[in-house]
């Protein structure tokens, strides 16, 4: 393939031929390898480089193949014949891409225009099969590899893990997977984080809670913010700065566990979250009315922490949504203010928790006995057991308290110091700025979550668990690339987005758009 003594000099039979020819002697030193007793991690050791090889000489032809066979056809194209043209093989016509497999580097078989003309035109017609070699020089199945591991692990450690599962075969800089996973995170918009409106039409219609009144499927919504530590105003001082982030799910019917239905986080805020929220009204990933369109009429349920940019922002949207504040948020105000008032610990305080638990869900929650399980080994819990069954059936038929009246009764009874008084008032005026949607016997008793876990739980396995780490501050571009690359996998459209027929082209785009 190195040669130069002519532009075709090699048929694709031969190239086989010659492929295979230098594979046999070392699958033959592998055999004798084991039959001189070598170990088994030794053997392993050894067939991974012969294929690693192997591969790169491969890949080597395959792309050679294509690039010989663009030429071919411009030449056929234009007519010309062999005295009108003369390969050029020189250094400056090769190609080197970093693989899976390794270095690869190949001809672009180019070749000198003479065409009877006094000037000479070199003219490499491969170079648009291979578009992104311009901008980056790592393959696309590389690229992509580079792109998971950088928004799942640090990026030195992303550098290791690479090198390591491709037996050595790759070492990149850590600075350049933090380069290509940016640019590849840019290119994820927000249609790749949310499943296609008709995969969300089909699972509310079959795998869906209902609302046990009025038998429509349940799709939650929620909206909550964290900080992480992001440079701002063109400093390094890295601040610690609010993402906020949105999620929509359901439950499913025959499992309980949750259906993760898209979602994603942005620097924005509360203007942005809105104008996220509108633009999935108006694609149909979250319609107002919840009309899915096919008969399928969904019952809205937003879970909100009760922060008051919510109300204007959000909720006004949704005229006929079920608004529910997170029960785990109103206990922790009652946890807050017991602790304010009569120290944290104290007996009061934990009696009066739990009178305010009582007279917000009715009665105290069913516990079931844990499983019992031998000793060292961790019993991992079903989907969904017969005990959580029961529970659920337990909660679901305790006696229902109408709003929040008998937790501000509580609250009026009771009898602080003069130095609590303050704090009194304040947890007075929340519960009853809420009390509407804090009828949590009723949600139960109809089939909906009172918690916002899921969209907590998001927070750590999408962001947190990535960008909140000791130390590490974050450009806003590749803190959003990381959001943009753990939505992608989380909502399971991973292999579609590398899968797309126009990908080399998106990702020209991309690495442009970085390098300005």
């Amino acid at each position: 393939m190195t040669t130069t003594d002519s532009l075709f000099s090699y048929a694709p039979s031969v190239v086989k031929s010659k492929l295979l020819e230098s594979l046999l002697p070392q699958v033959e030193q592998l055999f004798e390898s084991a039959q001189a007793g070598a170990s088994e991690r030794v053997l392993e050791s050894d067939v991974w480089k012969v294929l690693l090889e192997f591969g790169r000489l491969l890949l080597t032809a395959l792309f050679a193949m294509q690039a010989r066979r663009a030429t071919e056809q411009e030449i056929q194209a234009r007519g010309l014949d062999g005295s009108q043209v003369s390969p050029r093989l020189d250094r400056d016509y090769w190609y080197t891409f970093t693989t899976t497999f390794g270095a690869v580097r190949f001809p672009l078989f180019a070749y000198r225009d003479r065409n009877g003309t006094v000037t000479t035109t070199t003219r490499a017609p491969a170079r648009t099969l291979f578009p992104l070699h311009q901008h980056c020089r790592s393959s696309q199945l590389c690229l992509e590899w580079e792109a998971r591991l950088g928004s799942e692990h640090p990026f030195r450690a992303a550098q290791q893990a690479l090198t390591f599962f491709t037996h050595g075969a790759v070492s990149l800089e850590d600075t350049t997977i933090a380069s290509h996973m940016a640019a590849v995170g840019s290119m994820v918009d927000w249609r790749w984080v949310y499943r296609p409106v008709q995969q969300i039409r089909e699972i509310l219609r079959t795998r869906a809670t209902r609302d046990a009144e009025t038998g429509r499927p349940i799709i939650y919504a929620s909206c909550d913010a964290h900080a992480l530590r992001r440079y701002v105003d063109d400093t390094w001082s890295a601040a610690w700065k609010m993402a906020n982030g949105l999620r929509l799910w359901c439950i499913d019917q025959r499992t309980g566990q949750l259906v993760h239905l898209g979602g994603e986080y942005t620097w924005g805020d509360c203007y942005e979250v809105e104008r996220i929220v509108r633009r999935l009204i108006d694609s149909g990933h979250l319609p107002a009315d919840g009309d899915y369109g096919d008969g399928v009429v969904a019952r809205i349920a937003w879970i909100t922490d009760g922060m008051p940019w919510f109300e204007t922002h959000i909720l006004t949207l949704f005229a006929g949504a079920l608004v529910i504040l997170d029960g785990y948020h109103v206990l922790e105000h009652l946890g807050k203010f017991a602790a304010a008032v009569w120290g944290k610990g104290h007996d009061k305080a934990r009696r009066f928790y739990n009178q305010a638990r009582n007279a917000l869900f009715g009665t105290r929650r069913v516990r079931t006995a844990k499983p019992k399980a031998r000793k060292g080994h961790r019993k991992r819990p079903r989907a969904l057991t017969l005990a959580h069954k029961r529970n659920l059936e337990a909660r679901r038929n305790r006696k229902a308290t109408t709003n929040a009246k008998p937790l501000l009764d509580l609250l009026r009874r009771v009898k602080v110091p003069v130095e609590g008084v303050s704090a009194l008032e304040d947890i007075v005026r929340y519960i009853g700025n809420n009390a509407y949607r804090m009828d949590y016997a009723r949600y139960i008793e109809l089939g909906y979550q009172i918690g916002s876990g899921a969209m907590e739980s998001l927070h750590r396995v999408a962001s947190q668990l990535r960008l909140k780490r000791p130390g590490p501050g974050w450009l806003p571009e590749t803190a959003q690339a990381v959001f943009n690359l753990r939505m992608l996998a989380l909502v399971g459209r991973w292999d579609e987005f590398w899968n797309q027929p126009a990908l080399a082209d998106c990702l020209v785009t991309a690495f442009q758009a970085s390098s300005h």
